[in-house]
């Protein structure tokens, strides 16, 4: 099973088509299911730049992100499961010891399992959080601390411990 953005729509007829849009700017996006189907989502994206398709480990269901909204589509059955409740997602990772997508709006993490959010750390960034490597427990990031080159953060998407020289919430009131 496979996913992939396109960067411009297919041909009409090309692939069977599935629209989870409502209106306005779109993204494509061309699965591949478990019977080597090919076919494309249509998904209204949001108000943030980023977009990612990730795959839900031991199950059929990709996490499409459009413009930061969150989108899980059963790649199989065509069924859009659910939608994020975070509209702004600008980064994503997945960390398996964890068992969760550890995700970011720009200031703050959070951290997503079967479209729960299941948790949500006080703001730690001036505007901007790029997450790295996930490794164990542990998230790599950088942070925007009003520097030009950031400040680097790890985070244990177990305990949720957040370490770093500076953050947000210990430095601005």
């Amino acid at each position: 099973m496979e996913a992939e953005i396109l960067t411009r729509p297919p041909l009409s007829g090309d692939y069977e088509e599935h629209y989870y849009a409502e209106s306005g700017n779109t993204l494509w996006v061309k699965f591949l299911d478990e019977e080597y189907i090919e076919w494309c989502g249509v998904f209204s994206l949001g108000w943030k730049s980023h977009s990612s398709v990730v795959k839900i480990p031991n199950e059929p269901v990709f996490l499409v992100i459009a413009g930061g909204q969150g989108y899980f589509v059963n790649a199989n059955t065509r069924e859009l499961i659910s939608e994020t409740k975070w509209d702004d997602i600008e980064s994503i990772i997945y960390n398996a010891e964890a068992d969760v997508f550890v995700i970011t709006d720009g200031l703050r993490l959070g951290t997503l399992k079967e479209n729960d959010l299941t948790w949500v750390s006080d703001r730690i960034s001036l505007d901007g959080i790029f997450l790295i490597s996930s490794n164990g427990p542990i998230v790599k990031g950088i942070l925007n601390d009003g520097t030009d080159v950031g400040c680097e953060f790890e985070f244990n998407a177990v305990s949720g411990e957040i370490k770093s020289p500076w953050l947000f919430y210990e430095n601005v009131s």
